[in-house]
Parts: structure tokens; C-alpha cells; sequence
């Protein structure tokens, strides 16, 4: 199982933008990792963006190593 934070920044003019972080080391790869990092990524987005511009947003989620393979395929294929 592979956990991995789901991060939405919806902008004040109806833009969005989405993107999907990883963790750095297996330590990491836990639900509880996830949400602690997750916390601390969208404070600091949000502070950097400030709070009339937009809301970031986020979500963690899981998925085993065949359904990521699926999704992304494997190395150096076409699929």
C-alpha cells in the first residue's frame, strides 16, 4: 500500500490546480504521515498564497503498487 497526498488549490477566479505528492521514504508511507503532511503542506501553501486569493485543500489516499503501476505504467512503456 502506498500512501500519497492529494493537493487542490481552488483560485478566487474559479481556477484549479491539482497535484500529487509522494512520500520520501517508506518511514512515511502511513495514514497518519499523510495527514500530518498533508496539514502542514496546505498551512504553508495557504500562507504563501494568502487567504483572499484562493483555498488550498487536500486529501490522502491509498492505492497498492498494481494499481499505481496501472495507472502510470511501467518504466520506459508506452502505456
Amino acid at each position: 500500500m502506498i500512501w500519497f497526498i492529494v493537493l487542490t488549490t481552488v483560485m478566487s477566479n474559479g481556477d484549479v490546480y491539482a497535484e500529487v505528492q509522494f512520500p520520501n521514504s517508506s518511514e512515511y508511507n502511513n495514514e497518519k504521515s499523510c495527514n500530518e503532511s498533508g496539514m502542514a503542506i496546505i498551512n504553508q501553501k495557504q500562507l504563501e498564497l494568502g487567504t483572499n486569493s484562493g483555498k488550498v485543500l487536500y486529501i490522502c489516499q491509498s492505492a497498492t503498487s498494481d494499481t499505481l503501476l496501472k495507472v502510470i505504467g511501467k518504466s520506459g512503456s508506452a502505456t
